[in-house]
């Protein structure tokens, strides 16, 4: 029973990650149409400290969605469906925007003083595409459940 429990908690933390993962990523792509209420220059404000945030999360997020995720798989066997393969898979590629986002855009426009567009569109691009993966790997969650 304990065992169980501990298992259950481990599930647990694995989809608060995911959510937190999913669930910024959703939140940055409709904070840059809220934005364009804003001057310019609150608009940079806005968006380079809630880019910022949320990344500097993701730093504790993705670890330890990493760590559960390995250990469900640990506990249930390598030979999985596809649909765990798939959600496998989809945490890669998500991390690997991840560091593509914080070693690229975001660094050039935090060292910038004043921001480019284009800095914003590509991280608005790269948090689309990590939240495309995110979703499918939820539907992937979804299709590997038997009911």
């Amino acid at each position: 029973m304990f065992s169980s429990v501990i298992w259950s908690l481990i599930l647990a933390l694995h989809l608060l990650c995911i959510a937190y993962w999913v669930g910024g990523a959703l939140y940055c792509l409709q904070l840059r149409r809220a934005t364009r209420l804003l001057e310019p220059a609150q608009t940079t404000i806005v968006l380079l400290q809630s880019y910022s945030r949320y990344l500097r999360a993701l730093w504790h997020v993705i670890p330890t969605a990493f760590v559960t995720g390995i250990a469900l798989f640990v506990k249930m066997g390598f030979h999985l469906p596809w649909p765990y393969h798939l959600m496998a898979f989809c945490g890669i590629v998500m991390s690997a925007i991840f560091a593509s986002m914080i070693l690229g855009p975001l660094r050039t426009a935090r060292r910038a003083i004043r921001p480019q567009p284009q800095t914003f569109a590509s991280l608005h691009t790269r948090t689309a595409l990590m939240a495309l993966f995110g979703v499918i790997a939820i539907i992937a969650g979804a299709l590997s459940h038997s009911f």
